[in-house]
Formats: structure tokens, C-alpha cells, sequence
């Protein structure tokens, strides 16, 4: 397949075609579609919860939360939460939302939490001069009270992976080695479809089954989380590593 001569794709529908291209990955990625009204009668049907979400959109803003309660439909903004007795009267109030914006629907993964917090996961990727990847590691990021994003700009804070796990440093081990296997894998992925990509920030969900999913290849990501990681001159590298990327072009 011919790859996109893009350095930073930014529309997830884009990635998400790619990378369901690919075996190896296939089985991390949530059900994804782009957004229609018919589309969304359809896919409600099928999950308890979806996020609706602009295909191209930073720091979590714009998404939308729907979901199923009472026998009513509830859609659930940053700032705003609509409840419809059908599913046609969501479909047409989401419509209205999202105007002639593009966005896409995705299937949602009903997250681990603390203390009802969700949290998802961040996964931190550097192309080095001699064409393979610097795996820097993986930080969660919880969401605040009440809301259902983890990005720092909507209240979000960090959290080490054993914490977020409930286990000790030695029994994460197993899953740092499983995250690490996966991130080298989307960045095979990514490579293969957009040859030009140097930098990888990956969006990871762990449900409550302890299935690993892929919910976001980022190719021009924010790296704040990683000012919490426990090796406290991570941070520095990154930054310096950024610094000697984007000057690349």
C-alpha cells in the first residue's frame, strides 16, 4: 500500500483505516465509524457506550459521551447533558452538535478507575537517527470528578501504570512488557502507512477485563505526563528530544 507523505496526521479516521489494515493490530482498536445519523442509530444499538469525537480535534475538546439509562438516550458534552426518549431524537439533536464538522464514532471501553475515576494511558515514542524507535514509557492519566476525558486541560492528573493498576512495581512488570510489544507494533504500523512520522504518542484504554486497546496513535503529542514519571531526568530527554526532532523539520 502507498503510504501518506504526511509527518504529522492528524485525522483519526485517517490512522484508524490505516491501522485496521494491519493483523497484528486489528484486535486493539475499538469499533470505529465516521459519524452520520444513520450510522449512530445503528451503532448505539450495538454498545452501551459510544464517544463521539472530531476527526481532527486536540486535548479531548469536543468529544461527547452517549450512552443508554433508564430507557433514554443521554448525550453528555463538556458542559451540557441532553436526554431523549428515542435514539432518532439524539441522532437529530447530535446532528445539530456537530453541524459540518467531521467526526467519528467510537465504540466506548469502559475504563479501569479509581475511586470512579476513569483512566486511560499515554505511551511516549521517538524516531532515532538510525530509523528505530525510542520507547520513553507509559503514564496514566485520570480524569476528574465527573467528567469523562483525562486530558490535563479538563482536570485530568497523572498516575504511575502500577498505581493505576492496583499492583506493586514488581507485579506491573508484565504489563509494562505487554504495552512495550504493542507500541512497537503501532509503530510499525504507523511507519508502514505514514513514512514520514518521527514522534508517537499513543492514547492506550485497559478495561476492566484487562484487554489492552489502541484508542489513538498521536504524531505530534504533548509529553507534560511524563514530568510525574518516577525516572526524574526522563523528562529533560524528552524535551531535548523534541527540541532536536521538530528542528529536523
Amino acid at each position: 500500500m502507498k503510504g501518506y507523505m504526511i509527518k504529522y496526521p492528524g485525522r483519526k479516521w485517517l490512522k484508524h483505516v490505516a491501522l485496521s489494515g494491519e493483523d497484528e493490530l486489528r484486535d486493539y482498536l475499538p469499533d470505529t465509524e465516521q459519524f452520520t445519523p444513520k450510522g449512530f442509530v445503528s451503532m448505539i444499538d450495538l454498545y452501551p457506550v459510544l464517544f463521539v469525537k472530531p476527526d481532527l480535534g486536540m486535548k479531548g475538546q469536543g468529544v461527547m459521551k452517549i450512552y443508554h439509562k433508564d430507557d433514554r438516550i443521554v448525550i453528555r458534552t463538556e458542559s451540557a447533558r441532553y436526554s431523549f426518549r428515542t435514539v432518532k431524537f439524539a441522532a437529530i439533536k447530535l446532528k445539530q452538535l456537530i453541524g459540518s464538522k467531521r467526526y467519528i464514532m467510537q465504540q466506548g471501553i469502559d475504563l479501569v478507575q479509581i475511586g470512579g475515576n476513569p483512566i486511560d494511558f499515554r505511551i511516549l515514542m521517538h524516531l532515532k537517527k538510525d530509523e528505530t524507535w525510542k520507547y520513553f514509557g507509559v503514564m496514566g492519566k485520570v480524569a476528574a470528578p465527573n467528567r469523562f476525558v483525562t486530558n490535563h486541560s479538563s482536570g485530568g492528573r497523572a498516575i504511575r501504570l502500577h498505581h493505576a493498576l492496583g499492583v506493586t512495581k514488581q507485579e506491573c512488570e508484565p504489563w509494562e512488557k505487554k504495552l512495550r510489544e504493542l507500541a512497537f507494533k503501532v509503530a510499525r504500523g504507523m511507519k508502514k502507512h505514514f513514512p514520514l512520522i518521527t514522534e508517537l504518542g499513543l492514547d492506550i484504554a485497559i478495561d476492566k477485563q484487562h484487554r489492552v486497546w489502541l484508542l489513538e496513535a498521536n504524531t505530534r503529542p504533548q509529553f507534560q505526563l511524563f514530568r510525574y514519571h518516577s525516572n526524574p531526568k526522563l523528562y529533560a530527554q524528552i524535551a531535548s528530544s523534541v527540541k532536536h526532532i521538530r528542528a529536523d523539520g
